[in-house]
Formats: structure tokens, C-alpha cells, sequence
């Protein structure tokens, strides 16, 4: 108990400590930069269940912030990277450039096709506009010695006291550790190491002798001559639409009817804390000709499984967490090994390609037998391999992939976009994901989560009925030929989604959404004692608006209703209201952000997601269930230029409850605090 009761304390003497380093004020613009990441990434987390690693978004916005892209030169891919542009927006950036030469200035983008002056605005602290022949030839010298060097250091923990450490389950402390350095050269050069420690795990004993329980680390070098990339190290890769390979920072349904048409990257260096959806080892993609580009890695990397003394094993572990006695057994107990290509050709309108991958484990993997899992089981062998395309036809973009696992499963997606008017923009995407249809690292688009055992078809559009309006709507049908996770049966479902955003003036933005979804899952009838698969319903509808009241000082309100039927069960419903307010001190280089929010549901059925301004690199989308209150405060002072402190803390209060979570994660209160400090030093 009493290394709880200090924990307040030490975070307060950290926090001064660093308070003292310097008195200048000398605010940049990261807290500008930083409130516009945030207004991205909350953007695609707005919709639960949206296909996207929150963690690799921040990191391509906060690199172009540092880099800023050059939209002279920028590829359609690396335009796409910024999130907030569609297939069509890139594509009026480059018939502008076509037309009327190379832009002088990022100002330009207003005068674009399809790019309004609040999107330009989002833009401005990630491009730049720099002659193309103006690229200087770089020595090794000015690579190894004229780049950045950024330090990052973080500690947080819950305060009040959780019952795997009252009665000595966790094998660590309460706290969690996390650290990264990282080096950077323009988009020539970039290597880096992040060490993390989850709550509970141990630092430096009982499994961890080498301190932290994770790292990861990465040296890439890009854009020499004919090598677009060479990873050595940890990395991802996205290709396609992914139903190969993916598994980062990608998209699914979303307040943008156009977020479905994927757009890979290739390989890239990964520097994030997920211990799972990575490669780790060498990858390179080089430019065989004008038009062709081949790409190659091979993985081997050691996951956690429930392995028995001879190896075997029948389940993957993909927590991470490994706080206990069994999770850390299960620690690497498994070899992993993959080895993959990509060949892509890219024409004036057309651009296909073919990839393949091969995966194998060390150990002999035992039959998973619950009935949703027949047609997935894992292969100790497997072998994947898909083709897509994109191909432009005028004002329409026609995408797409078919992917085939060794079993001979397939799955098949076909996408449509079209410009088909001056205010009108409609989406059309079909899916056929056959039940045994098996990739591991596939993400492609899915309304069960996984990329397997679904068939669909989504329509959606985006009229702009006026300058100052803005409506998205989309329809999503779908069938599960066969059983799934809380799905005992076949079964179908819906997805309906109204939005109407209105901006009356620049500095205050509004929007209305209606969310409706209905599928089939296990229910339980009140007069029968087995469980049934029927419709379930969820029904939302949001009210937000933003506001900038003074200079400096921006302010959002929320309102948001959620209803939930099963079956023939009576309905549950919750709501939540949330007021924010986030302030940049003109004299003093701070800037403050604060939440209150009310909210009361009668289940974890109605729960709301919520998402929550963090520290830089961190993130919290929190669900609000039961009766009860939650604030948070979070700080980012700059002293200097080179130095950032953060320092965040955030309380649920529950009225309905006396104990707030179970197991080893139960906590003998009716409320749970959470505290974060970050220092961020840039050399």
C-alpha cells in the first residue's frame, strides 16, 4: 500500500524537476502540430471497430511534421499517407502540378480542385513545396551527422491499488515503463529503439534480465538511387488491399465515405509497442525499372503460445502482457519464420500487383475444436499469395484483390470510387471472404474483424450541398456463411451511418451523426436456458461541436445516445455528455487540456467510446459504462525548444459500484485514477 500512497508524490516531484530545467519561454508550434495529429487520429477512431493502428498514424504525421512531404515530388502514396486526402484530392494535387507547374508555396492547395481552406489548413504542418531539381546530393557524412536525434521517456501507472498486486500474482510493479530514441535524415535515413514495460510486468528479474519485457529496433534508408527502401530490424509491411498483408494503420468504415480504397505503403521500419503484428529482420524494395518495383523480406521472430515441453501448441498468445507466472511461460516460446515478395507495376492508369507469403512455426500446432474455429485453423506451413489492382478510368477509381491461402480458400474484394458530380462523391465495395480463407497478417476490409468467413456490400457517398456543409452516409450489408465468435449459427447483418457536418464560420465546426447496426448473434432467451442466434440492434446518435471562444482557447461539447436490443429482450440504453476545454498560454509556452464527462448506461451493451486527448505517441479511447463521472487533465509544456514535458491525469468515478474492474485487475474503490508523465528531448 505504501508504494501507492507515494506514487502522487513522485509524480510531482518528476514533474517539477523537469519544470525547473529552464524558464524560457519558448513555445513552438508542436502543440499546434500536435492538436491537428490528435484531430486526425480521432477522426479514424471515431467509429468502433474501425481497422486502424492509432499508434502507426501518429507516427507517419509526426515524421512529415518533422519532414515535412514535398508535394512537388510526393508519390500519390506518401500523399495518401496524410490521412486526410482521398484518391481524388491527390489526384487534382497532381493535375495542378501538371498544369500549371510546380506549386511555390503550400498556400497553393486552395486553389485545387477538391481542396477546401480548411483541409489546407490540416495540411500546412505536413507538406512543403521545394523545386524538384532542387534535391541536393547527400554524403554519407551529412547523413550520419546533420539529422535529428529525439529521446522519449515515459512512466504511468493506476494509483489506486488492483488485487494482482495485493495478493503477489504480478511478478512486476504497478508501474509502466516505456522508451524510444530515434534518429532521423530527412527521408534519406532513420534508425531507433523502443523498450516498453507493461503494468505488472518485472524490470530486470524473473524473466526480464535484460530490464525492459519488449524491444524493438530498426535501421531504414530510403530514396538512394534505384533502393525506395532497405529495413534492417523490426518493420510492417502493406500491400494491396489487404487481404495479404496489412495489419497497420489502416482504415475501415469511418465519418468518410472514401476511407475504404487502401493504399499501401511497402515495407517500413516499425517502432510501435504491439508485440505481434510485426516482422523482424530484413526487408527492401527497389525500383528494377521506371515502372517496376520488387520488393522482398524474411522474417524470424520468437511469439508467445500455450507450448508444451515438446512444442506444441495450439493457440497464439497476442496480449503482450506477460504480468503473471503463466504469461510469462508462455513468453517466446514459439519460432515464427516468414519470408515474403511483392512485384508492381505501375502504368499511366493502371497499376497491378502480385505478392506472396510464406509462414512456418518451430514447434507442431494442435487443432483448435470449437466449432467457429473449423475452417481456421493454423498451419505449421502456410502459404498465401494474392493479386490487385488499381486502375483509373477519368473521374473513377476501380480497386481491388484476390487472395489465396493454402488450404485453397478465397477471398476477393472489388471496390469502386467515383467523382460523380461537383458535390457528389459515391463509394461501392463488394467483399468475398470465404470461410477458410486463412491470413494471418491480413487486414483488409471486414465487418467481423478478421478477413475470413464474410460477404458483403457497401455503398457510400459524400455530398457537399453547400460550401459550409458537408453530408456522409453509407449502407453495409453483409452474411456469415458460417459460424463466429459469439455466433452460433449463419447469420447476417446491417450497418447504417448518417452524418451532416456543418461549419457556419472557420473557427466552429458541428456535426450530427446516426449510427445504426444490426446482426445476428448468441442470445439468451428468458424462457429457454440455451442460447439462440437473433438479431441484435445498437443504435447511436451523436451531437458534437467545436468552438475557438478566444485566442488560444478552443473548446468542444459532446452529447451521445446509445440503444441496444437483444433479441426479444427488452431495450438497455446509456448517455454520456462531455465538456472539453483546451487553452495555449500566450505568455507561458503551456498548454492545457480538460475533460468532465457524465455518463450513465445500464450495461456494458451500451457502453461509449470516447476519445481522449494523450500525451505524443500515446492514446486513450476509454468506454464509459454505468453510473458515473470522468475527468482528465492533461499539460504539455516546452521550456525550450528542444525539450516537451507532459504530464496527464485522468479519474473514472462510478456511482453505481463499490469495486471497479475483477480478477486480478479489481481495485477495492469506486473510482480508478491514472497518471502519465512524458518527456520528449530533441538534440
Amino acid at each position: 500500500m505504501r508504494r501507492n500512497a507515494c506514487t502522487p508524490y513522485a509524480f510531482a516531484s518528476l514533474a517539477v524537476a523537469a519544470l525547473l530545467v529552464s524558464a524560457r519561454p519558448a513555445f513552438s508550434q508542436d502543440a499546434t502540430v500536435q492538436k491537428t495529429i490528435e484531430s486526425i487520429v480521432e477522426e479514424a477512431s471515431s467509429l468502433e471497430g474501425a481497422d486502424v493502428t492509432l499508434e502507426v498514424m501518429s507516427d507517419h504525421l509526426t515524421g512529415y511534421a518533422t519532414n515535412p512531404l514535398n508535394l512537388n515530388t510526393a508519390s500519390e502514396a506518401a500523399l495518401l499517407q496524410l490521412y486526410v486526402l482521398n484518391e481524388f484530392q491527390v489526384a487534382s494535387i497532381r493535375e495542378y502540378i501538371a498544369q500549371y507547374g510546380e506549386m511555390l508555396s503550400p498556400y497553393e492547395l486552395q486553389y485545387v480542385h477538391g481542396i477546401t481552406q480548411e483541409l489546407m489548413i490540416t495540411l500546412l504542418p505536413f507538406v512543403t513545396t521545394l523545386p524538384g531539381e532542387s534535391q541536393q546530393k547527400v554524403t554519407l557524412r551529412q547523413a550520419l551527422s546533420s539529422g535529428q536525434h529525439q529521446l522519449i521517456a515515459r512512466v504511468q501507472q493506476t494509483v489506486e491499488e488492483q488485487e494482482g498486486y495485493r495478493n503477489g500474482s504480478y511478478l512486476g510493479s504497478p508501474q509502466a515503463l516505456y522508451a524510444r530514441y530515434r534518429y532521423t535524415f530527412r527521408d534519406k535515413l532513420q534508425w531507433g529503439i523502443t523498450a516498453d514495460k507493461d503494468a505488472g510486468e518485472p524490470f530486470g528479474r524473473k524473466g526480464n534480465s535484460a530490464g525492459f519485457d519488449f524491444y524493438s529496433g530498426h535501421v531504414q534508408v530510403s530514396n538512394v538511387g534505384i533502393l525506395r527502401t532497405l529495413v534492417l530490424g523490426d518493420f510492417y509491411a502493406q500491400f494491396g488491399q489487404g487481404l495479404l498483408l496489412w495489419k497497420s494503420g489502416g482504415m475501415g468504415k469511418s465519418s468518410d465515405a472514401f476511407s475504404i480504397a487502401k493504399r499501401g505503403s511497402g515495407v517500413k521500419a516499425y517502432s510501435g509497442t504491439n508485440e505481434n503484428l510485426f516482422f523482424r529482420g530484413v526487408a527492401a524494395s527497389v525500383s528494377v525499372s521506371r515502372r517496376v518495383t520488387a520488393t522482398a523480406f524474411f522474417s524470424y521472430k520468437n511469439v508467445d503460445a500455450n507450448a508444451d515441453t515438446l512444442g506444441a501448441f495450439s493457440t497464439l498468445q497476442t496480449t503482450g502482457l506477460h504480468a503473471t507466472p503463466k504469461a510469462m511461460a508462455e513468453k517466446a516460446t514459439v519460432n515464427e519464420m516468414a519470408a515474403g515478395a511483392n512485384v508492381s507495376c505501375s502504368m499511366q492508369k493502371l497499376r497491378i500487383g502480385l505478392t506472396g507469403l510464406w509462414r512456418g512455426f518451430s514447434g507442431d500446432y494442435q487443432e483448435d475444436e470449437r466449432p467457429y474455429n473449423y475452417f481456421n485453423q493454423l498451419n505449421t506451413e502456410s502459404v498465401n499469395l494474392s493479386a490487385d489492382y488499381r486502375w483509373y478510368i477519368k473521374k473513377v477509381h476501380l480497386f481491388g484483390e484476390a487472395g489465396v491461402s493454402q488450404n485453397g480458400g478465397l477471398a476477393v474484394l472489388n471496390g469502386c470510387l467515383a467523382d460523380v458530380a461537383p458535390r457528389m462523391q459515391l463509394a461501392l465495395l463488394h467483399r468475398y471472404y470465404q470461410p477458410k480463407y486463412n491470413s494471418y497478417y491480413a487486414a483488409a476490409f471486414a465487418e467481423g474483424g478478421k478477413t475470413e468467413n464474410e460477404n458483403g456490400l457497401y455503398i457510400g457517398a459524400n455530398i457537399f450541398p453547400h460550401p459550409k456543409v458537408k453530408t456522409t452516409l453509407y449502407f453495409d450489408a453483409y452474411t456469415f456463411p458460417w459460424l463466429r465468435y459469439r455466433a452460433a449459427a449463419p447469420s447476417r447483418g446491417f450497418d447504417f451511418m448518417l452524418q451532416a457536418d456543418y461549419t457556419p464560420w472557420q473557427l466552429c465546426k458541428m456535426y450530427l451523426r446516426l449510427r445504426y447496426d444490426t446482426k445476428g448473434e448468441n442470445v439468451t432467451d428468458e424462457l429457454s436456458p440455451t442460447k439462440t442466434v437473433d438479431d441484435v440492434e445498437k443504435i447511436g446518435l451523436r451531437y458534437n461541436v467545436g468552438y475557438e471562444l478566444l485566442v488560444g482557447l478552443r473548446c468542444e461539447t459532446r452529447v451521445e445516445l446509445a440503444l441496444y436490443k437483444e433479441g426479444k429482450q427488452a431495450r438497455e440504453q446509456g448517455a454520456m455528455i462531455f465538456q472539453d476545454v483546451k487553452y495555449s498560454l500566450r505568455q507561458l509556452p503551456l498548454s492545457v487540456s480538460l475533460r468532465y464527462a457524465m455518463f450513465s448506461t445500464d450495461s456494458y451493451a451500451t457502453r461509449i467510446y470516447a476519445y481522449e486527448s494523450d500525451v505524443l505517441y500515446a492514446f486513450s479511447v476509454p468506454a464509459y459504462y454505468g453510473q458515473g463521472a470522468r475527468w482528465f487533465v492533461n499539460l504539455h509544456w516546452q521550456p525550450v525548444d528542444r525539450l516537451s514535458v507532459w504530464l496527464r491525469c485522468a479519474q473514472t468515478y462510478y456511482y453505481d459500484r463499490e469495486v471497479v474492474g475483477s480478477g486480478l485487475t479489481k481495485i477495492n474503490s469506486n473510482h480508478r485514477t491514472d497518471m502519465k508523465l512524458q518527456l520528449i528531448v530533441k538534440l
